[in-house]
């Protein structure tokens, strides 16, 4: 599978993709009120989300601490923050797929790996 990161917003990194793996194991994301596909969580209820776009979230074979989505966008979209001050919006093509991945950190303190906070 190639792979191209093309942009990051706040936790969130988003890569250009050829394909879906084959054999993954995925679920359907959570929703906002809105209908959007939810990337990411803020602790402000200001999520990262996806609209307009068959969205799945991967569960087998993710690295703990991190989350792992695909993205098959039909028409052309985008990745928003839903906030009242958002990150600036990455355009999404139509016609292409795409994967996010939700960044994680390891704190040498607690010893724990955790996901990085926006």
């Amino acid at each position: 599978m190639k792979r191209t990161m093309i942009a990051a917003q706040g936790e969130v990194r988003v890569y250009k993709i050829d394909a879906v793996p084959a054999g993954i194991i995925t679920r359907k994301p959570e929703l906002n009120r809105q209908g959007a596909a939810i990337i990411s969580h803020s602790e402000q209820g200001h999520h990262h989300v996806v609209a307009d776009a068959d969205v799945m979230e991967r569960t087998d074979d993710v690295p703990a601490g991190m989350k792992i989505f695909y993205a098959i966008c039909k028409d052309p979209t985008a990745l928003k923050q839903d906030a009242p001050v958002p990150h600036k919006r990455i355009d999404l093509d139509g016609g292409s797929i795409y994967e996010f991945r939700v960044a994680r950190e390891f704190d040498p303190f607690a010893e724990q790996i955790r996901r990085v906070t926006d």
